[in-house]
């Protein structure tokens, strides 16, 4: 019978080098398939609309480089690098203690906050520099603020509450796979919501394997010599 090989603690320098791999392969599987997609999207004309508004047989369609192509092409992106993450965290939590294992789904809690905070701070410098009204300024001030501090709740709660932590995750992940799921209607939350979406997925899935794996090895040590 084949035995399962023994867990290993990765220390800061084996994260960081594991941070980099999966960065790059998603980055690299996330070019190639926003390029793929908008490919596809190109060739089926998906996003097109007849010049005068009418759909008429043998009309010609006008095809902008706009929200029609460019947001679906982002989300095949996204889904490209979603299918990375999940299948480095199965090689993880195969091979990573729990110690490891939980410290990677913090570390994810951490990715998914500045996912967002980035965007929204670029979004509040460019509305200071614009030639915004006051009021259209602090009403994106009010909507990042929000969304940043909504998206550092699971996070806060890892620290603070850490047996609360799991919960909390998965109560606070029904907003963004909403947004997903809805992303019909409200297109542009789409390419913020995936990632954020796809993270936090992660981040569970990763905090439930570090309890399972804790609780495989305390009942190991129980039953043996």
């Amino acid at each position: 019978m084949s035995q399962q090989s023994p867990r290993r603690r990765f220390g800061g320098e084996q994260l960081f080098i594991w941070y980099l791999a999966t960065a790059a392969a998603a980055a690299v599987v996330g070019v190639v398939a926003g390029g793929v997609g908008l490919l596809v999207l190109s060739a089926l004309r998906i996003g097109c609309r007849p010049t005068g508004g009418d759909v008429l047989p043998g009309g010609e369609l006008q095809c902008p480089d706009g929200t029609g192509k460019v947001l679906p092409a982002l989300v095949f992106a996204g889904l490209g690098c979603v299918v990375v993450l999940a299948v480095a965290a199965e090689l993880l939590s195969r091979r990573g203690d729990a110690s490891t294992v939980a410290r990677v789904a913090r570390h994810g809690l951490w990715l998914a906050a500045w996912v967002v905070a980035l965007p929204g701070l670029a979004w509040v410098s460019v509305v200071s520099t614009s030639a915004a009204t006051r009021q259209a300024f602090w009403g994106v001030v009010v909507g990042v603020c929000a969304a940043i501090a909504f998206v550092a709740i699971p996070l806060v709660t890892s620290y603070v509450r850490p047996a609360y932590a799991t919960v909390v995750l998965a109560a606070c992940l029904a907003v963004p796979a909403t947004a997903v799921l809805v992303g019909l209607w409200l297109p542009l939350l789409v390419p913020l919501a995936l990632p954020v979406t796809a993270i936090w997925l992660v981040a569970l899935w990763l905090s439930r394997a570090a309890h399972r794996i804790s609780v495989t090895a305390a009942a190991s040590q129980v039953s043996g010599p």
